[in-house]
């Protein structure tokens, strides 16, 4: 019986272990015969879940002391792994039969009935929380049941709404069709969705957007109707204003990009303009010239006024423009329609107008700013028929006039059109460039001017294209740096300069200096001295053979960050150069504040140095100042003898250009290095290589600086005492002399003192790892010493030490001749 009803029937002993399940409870719960579960403990049996209710166990242990029927529910998982609830009753029942087992459960499965409830209770919570108005009527639409978002709409309360039907919010506006369609929808027992003008308690009409669907019983009768919906007034709106907000420009209230574009889509399809002869769209495109300076200069927020009184100005210029836009950052968009008869005038007159309109000075707080502008011109249908082809020609324009120096107006030009095609498209194989191996560097020879030694490359960025073979750098540097695909070129270029010294190096060549340019972009990039290091130590290049070359121009562009990326890069060991000095800003101020090591003259001023006066007169500048401030010089772009000669004759310290050599691949430097080619100075005396005696009782010291300065270029005599100096001096001509202090016999300073009256037309440095102070004090005061350097020493120090003792030479003596 019990089975036939789908009941759990258990019966448990005193202690709680079960002695009969029957059919039903066995395979409810995952069984086939009753020894399976036999003396188990009942908690065992049902499981875990048993326990979450505690009072079941309670009410088992207790039912024998209170006697009668007990009911709990408790959740319990079947044996197929579904999740059930159950409604027990629990009886002690006595007699013959039962005295082994006599408490009695019987389950009744009520999950269902949970499920029902948790759905209402779930329904409710929802419905009353819901932001859309809901409502259900009965299957005669007498309302049952309302929402607070559909009270709210409506402006009733539930008390006046509950009970009535839906047509007490009509407004008599909504057309009869609407009511048709939705009648003959509900007729066929389909969902309805629409909008009904309705009317609110106050008698405030409003728009609601509805989805009313029948809900049937069991029976297939018509039981409820169930209504959805929302005040599209409100959504409306909602969408006008962001409709608003998408096509204008937070800053000025001009259109925006996406308004502009729009609005020349709208004007080049309308079929008037399209079919009118007579007339043309012109699309205007301007860019305020250098407005990053004055971001820069005077913040964000006074630029940020002076775009708003731009835009304002703009406007107010063409009254009869169909629109003014802000496309960006500083630049701004203009259309309006021009007569085709005499276009070209019509062109130049609007140019005329709109530069002298925005060239007046703007008034910003206490500041006034006189800016300039640039102007691009494109015409539809001439030069496109697509809204953003247009603008593209228009912005392509705008370059044009740029590149002219600014202030200026410019025509679009079908050929500007083929080469920004081309720009775009190497763009994208600039991409990949990295990845596909595509890039390459050659190195341009770098030659101390006064021994002719070849010091120093330069690495210089080639791009292999498969195709169109060698690019210069010319064409995509500038691309990279707009895109600020620099940076990641930067980086590469930076791994394999040091990859190939430390070539070089394994290929037993000595060490030499190579420089790499960094763009202004990767110079402001915060973890640029982490990267430097990083391929410093991942090749074990020794820091000081490296030098980092950065324009005057880039440094100018953030003092306080680039004085911290410098010292943070000084802090690694690299050498530090400035490029293209001359050509930017050339403050003397910023520069002794920077920690460069060299100045680089700019090919500019040496093409005409011997012929031009000017450019000869700042050639000699830059080479006095960068002496004063402890800075070499170096020159760019050297391309004849003349010019080689006039530059040693300036006293400049080193030069690079094609008079000895074009940029070479890797392993034409290896030949050029190995074969020991250097710069022919010529055959008179002034090209004989300076002269230096080293004076010094160790070897090894002898050794080691014979080697760093022939490397340099000097001519280098050697002598292990004082005797064997003497004995040097009265064969050869010597400029320089570096000799130790503690020697035997004689100490250099007793040496030094000796040779001023011998030989007075020399240059003399005591090199010493002992402080005997008051001696050599003594010597510098009577003249016998010109400076004091100190052991250990370090390489660059003592190279610019030599080399000012050569230039103090060539000053004191090296003019006049013995």
């Amino acid at each position: 019986m019990y089975d036939a009803l789908g009941l759990i029937v258990i019966r448990v002993d005193a202690q709680l272990k079960v002695w009969y399940v029957n059919s039903f409870g066995l395979r409810l719960l995952g069984h086939s015969r009753l020894g399976q579960v036999f003396r188990w403990p009942l908690t065992e049996l049902l499981g875990a879940d048993t326990q979450r209710p505690p009072e079941f166990l309670a009410e088992l242990r207790d039912i024998g002391a209170h006697g009668g029927v007990r009911q709990v529910e408790t959740p319990l998982t079947a044996g197929d792994g579904r999740r059930l609830w159950i409604s027990w009753s629990i009886e002690q029942r006595v007699g013959a039969d039962t005295i082994l087992a006599p408490i009695f459960l019987v389950g009744t499965d009520v999950t269902r009935m949970h499920e029902s409830l948790e759905s209402a209770l779930l329904f409710r919570d929802i419905a009353q929380n819901s932001p859309l108005s809901i409502l259900i009527t009965d299957a005669r639409r007498k309302i049952l049941f309302a929402n607070p978002a559909a009270l709210a709409m409506s402006g009733y309360s539930a008390e006046e709404v509950v009970g009535r039907q839906p047509r007490m919010f009509r407004s008599g506006l909504t057309p009869d069709e609407t009511y048709n369609a939705m009648w003959a929808a509900h007729g066929s027992g389909v969902s309805w969705s629409g909008e009904l003008i309705n009317r609110r308690k106050d008698g405030q009409v409003f728009t609601e957007r509805l989805s009313i669907s029948p809900i049937d019983d069991h029976d297939g009768q018509l039981r409820f109707y169930f209504a959805i919906g929302e005040d599209s007034s409100r959504q409306r709106e909602l969408e006008t204003r962001l409709a608003l907000v998408t096509r204008s420009d937070a800053l000025t209230g001009l259109h925006n990009r996406v308004g502009f574009v729009n609005e020349l889509a709208r004007l080049t399809r309308c079929p008037a303009v399209a079919t009118a002869a007579a007339t043309r769209i012109a699309v205007v495109h301007i860019d305020i010239d250098d407005f990053e300076s004055i971001n820069r200069t005077f913040g964000h927020e006074t630029g940020d006024r002076l775009l708003v009184e731009f835009g304002r100005r703009l406007a107010d210029s063409v009254p009869e423009a169909d629109a003014v836009a802000r496309l960006g950052n500083d630049e701004f968009g203009l259309l309006l329609s021009v007569p085709e008869e005499n276009s070209g005038d019509s062109y130049d007159e609007l140019s005329s107008l709109l530069l002298a309109a925005l060239r007046p000075a703007f008034v910003i707080g206490e500041q006034t700013f006189e800016v300039s502008s640039s102007l691009g011109f494109a015409c539809f249908p001439a030069d496109g028929k697509e809204p953003g082809e247009l603008l593209a020609g228009a912005a392509s324009a705008t370059r044009v006039a740029k590149r002219d120096g600014g202030n200026s107006a410019a025509r679009f030009d079908g050929q500007l059109n083929t080469e920004d095609s081309e720009r775009r498209q190497l763009l994208v194989e600039l991409r990949q460039v990295i990845e596909k191996r595509q890039l390459l560097l050659h190195y341009q020879p770098q030659l101390n001017l006064q021994t002719g030694a070849l010091i120093g490359m330069e690495a210089l960025l080639r791009w292999q294209h498969p195709e169109k073979g060698m690019i210069p750098p010319g064409r995509f540097i500038p691309w990279a740096e707009e895109s600020g695909l620099i940076i990641a070129i930067g980086e590469w270029v930076l791994g394999e300069a040091c990859r190939q010294m430390r070539e070089w190096l394994d290929a037993g060549l000595p060490p030499i200096k190579v420089a790499v340019n960094l763009s202004a972009r990767h110079f402001r990039v915060a973890n640029l001295c982490q990267s430097v290091g990083e391929a410093l130590a991942r090749y074990q290049i020794d820091p000081q053979t490296l030098e980092l070359e950065i324009t005057e121009g880039a440094m100018m562009l953030d003092v306080a960050t680039s004085t911290r990326t410098s010292e943070g890069l000084k802090g690694l060991g690299v050498r530090l150069s400035l490029d293209d000095f001359g050509t930017g800003y050339s403050s003397l101020a910023y520069l002794s504040r920077f920690p460069i090591d060299v100045v680089k003259i700019d090919q500019s001023f040496v093409r005409d140095i011997t012929s031009n006066p000017a450019s000869a007169a700042i050639v000699q500048a830059i080479i006095a100042m960068s002496h004063k401030l402890g800075k070499i010089a170096l020159a760019e772009g050297v391309e004849t003898e003349e010019q080689m000669h006039y530059l040693r004759r300036c006293d400049c310290d080193e030069m690079q250009g094609y008079f000895f050599s074009r940029p070479l691949p890797a392993e034409q430097v290896s030949a050029l290095r190995s074969a020991g080619k250097r710069l022919a100075l010529g055959s008179n005396a002034d090209a004989a290589p300076p002269t230096v005696l080293l004076v010094d009782d160790e070897p090894s010291i002898l050794s080691a600086l014979n080697r760093l300065l022939r490397r340099e270029g000097y001519r280098v005599l050697v002598a292990g005492s004082a005797e064997a100096a003497f004995a040097v001096l009265a064969r050869e001509s010597v400029a320089v002399i570096l000799s130790d202090q503690r020697m035997p016999v004689m100490t250099g300073t007793e040496l030094l003192a000796r040779v001023k009256t011998l030989y007075p037309q020399t240059v003399r440095m005591v090199l010493s790892g002992y402080s005997e102070i008051s001696a050599v004090t003594d010597a510098i005061n009577k003249g016998s010493i010109h400076k004091y350097l100190s052991k250990p020493w370090d390489d660059e120090h003592l190279k610019s030490e030599i080399r000012d003792a050569f230039r103090t030479w060539r000053e004191r003596f090296g003019r006049d001749g013995d």
